[in-house]
């Protein structure tokens, strides 16, 4: 069983973009995916989409281990399916 972390900030994108983001993040469900944040970027699976969070899988290479960390849909600026050529 992974641990689970939510992050918290007071800082949050415009209404528009969280609307998009929720649109586009429902169909990457079970896809690698990259999040961008206001203070950060992370790699790793979509595991849902709630009604203000997103729930995500990411690997921690310090401690090996899977982390599922809970994101609010409004810090989040950006979200897209991982290139893989």
């Amino acid at each position: 069983m992974s641990k689970e972390f939510k992050l918290t900030t007071a800082r949050r994108v415009p209404l528009k973009t969280q609307s998009r983001i929720r649109n586009v993040s429902s169909s990457l469900v079970g896809n690698v995916v990259v999040v961008r944040t206001l203070f950060n970027t992370f790699t790793g699976c979509l595991l849902s989409v709630g009604r203000n969070t997103i729930r995500l899988r990411i690997f921690s290479g310090i401690d090996r281990v899977f982390i599922t960390i809970r994101i609010p849909i409004g810090i989040i600026v950006d979200i897209f399916r991982f290139p893989c050529p």
